[in-house]
């Protein structure tokens, strides 16, 4: 059995030998003819390196076949040499022995047993039929005891070289066997090589691309934590506002409930007033309707003062003539004389009072114009009082309607007022629950930046472990490049 090493260094042995050849039938034969004054029969040995060279120009030709005839021209051609150039007087072909040793030597690089036999047969064979056809040269390089030695000395040498072409050949065998084992290995530590490579690439692909994610992750968890901290801080602050907010709940709450009495207190004066005012426009139309029925009893006395007037002016026509018929019976007395003179005391007295009621008329009519007078001033500031009454009738009204608007207006305050008040028991209950949501909401956040911290914490771990992850896959890739240069230098 032939192993691919053996076949792939056949051609190198074959080189070797045929340098072997030529060199020791070219070096052999000068060195006789040179120094051992050797003749022309020992061109002989030439023919050597003549076959070998023959041997070389068809070896393609000769294929395997070309190792056996480059196994069997030392021994052919020696044993020629030794017969017919033995009985001169040189003696160098001593050496012909060796050659046949070192030859038997060179074949066990093709580690075939069936060459070495092959060449052993062809020396042992030729070289006794030579020596019994010819014993002189061979006798002249050894005795009897010679070549027996010399043959037992070939034999072993055979046999060790047969054994070292057996075990060689069963290690390579072997090798080979472990090699196609190894090669079927090799062939998936190259494709797990591939698969690891990859795996590696991606591992370190990954590697980077968590080393970056950590990195970002830490960057986030920083900024979350600065973040978690100013919201908790405005959280705080928050807190300390509704806090304050909470305590002013119950100024603002005591001011609105103050407002909304008072408003309903204002509500009540208002309709009080309303209702006074109300009693005061009566009032005023019942004095607007006395000071009219003033008016008209003014008038009636200013009229009745004219009426007295008039009177007084017949009383005092009346006394006019009364005193002019007095003084016509005094002048009608005289001229009767004491006839007539108690009629002229009657008619004196009766001219007195005329002329006693005229007095008294005059005084009467001073009194009458000052009664008249006064009545007209009356009937004056009576009417103006009247056009007043009117007018703060008209005022009245308008404060009136003022007034209504105004209790509108507080009835609408009122109804705002008991709406803000239920507003802000509302807006009370949304602060006080907004409280406690915010209060939930710090403990949510102290909690969140508890985890931000064991959040940037595994992110500092996991950078950590990233960065031996990208080491492991350096290594790895740097384990896969090694692979595949071994594998190439295989290949190679």
């Amino acid at each position: 059995m032939q192993v691919q090493s053996m076949k792939n260094e056949e051609k190198l042995i074959n080189n070797i030998m045929f340098i072997y050849i030529l060199c020791v039938g070219i070096a052999g034969w000068g060195f006789v003819m040179l120094l051992l004054n050797g003749g022309i029969r020992e061109c002989i040995f030439l023919f050597s390196g003549l076959f070998a060279i023959l041997t070389k120009v068809f070896e393609n030709h000769l294929g395997s076949r070309a190792k056996y005839v480059y196994a069997c021209i030392p021994p052919i051609i020696g044993a020629i040499t030794a017969a017919f150039c033995g009985p001169s007087e040189s003696e160098g072909y001593v050496c012909l022995t060796h050659y046949y040793f070192v030859t038997t030597l060179l074949l066990v690089p093709y580690y075939e047993q069936k060459l070495l036999k092959v060449s052993a047969a062809v020396t042992v064979v030729v070289n006794a039929g030579l020596m019994i056809a010819f014993p002189a040269g061979f006798l002249k390089l050894h005795n009897i005891i010679g070549w027996i030695f010399t043959g037992i000395v070939y034999a072993i040498l055979v046999a060790a070289c047969c054994f070292i072409s057996y075990r060689a050949t069963a290690l390579f065998a072997m090798v080979e066997e472990k090699g196609n084992e190894v090669e079927k290995i090799l062939n998936s530590v190259e494709e797990l090589s591939g698969r690891l490579c990859t795996a590696g690439s991606s591992l370190l692909q990954i590697s980077e691309n968590e080393s970056a994610s950590a990195e970002e992750l830490a960057v986030t968890s920083e900024e979350l934590v600065k973040n978690s901290n100013m919201l908790s801080g405005k959280t705080d602050e928050s807190m300390a506002n509704l806090s304050e907010l909470k305590e002013w709940e119950g100024v603002v709450a005591d001011n609105v409930e103050r407002v909304e009495t008072t408003s309903k207190d204002l509500l009540d004066k208002s309709l009080e007033n309303e209702k006074l005012l109300n009693d005061l426009q009566a009032v005023n139309g019942e004095v607007s309707q006395s000071m009219k029925q003033t008016t008209d009893v003014t008038q009636n006395l200013s009229d009745a003062v004219q009426e007295i007037g008039v009177t007084l002016k017949l009383i005092s026509d009346i006394s006019s003539s009364t005193n002019l018929l007095a003084l016509n019976a005094s002048i009608e007395a005289a001229r009767a004389g004491e006839a007539g003179r108690g009629f002229a005391v009657v008619a004196t007295e009766v001219g007195n009072l005329a002329n006693s009621t005229q007095e008294s008329l005059r005084v009467v009519e001073s009194v009458i114009e000052r009664v008249q007078q006064n009545v007209r001033e009356i009937t004056r500031q009576v009417e103006e009082n009247s056009s007043k009454l009117g007018t703060q009738n008209e005022y009245f009204s308008n404060v009136f309607r003022s007034m209504q608007d105004m209790t509108a207006l507080l009835n609408v305050s009122v109804d705002a007022i008991g709406t803000l008040g239920d507003t802000y028991s509302k807006q009370a209950n949304v602060i006080e629950k907004t409280v406690s949501i915010n209060q939930d909401i710090a403990e949510s956040i102290k909690s969140e930046i508890d985890q931000f911290h064991s959040i940037n914490s595994m992110a500092e771990g996991n950078a950590g472990d990233t960065a031996e992850v990208s080491a492991q896959a350096n290594a790895i890739n740097e384990m896969v490049d090694e692979m595949n240069k071994l594998f190439q230098h295989k290949e190679s």
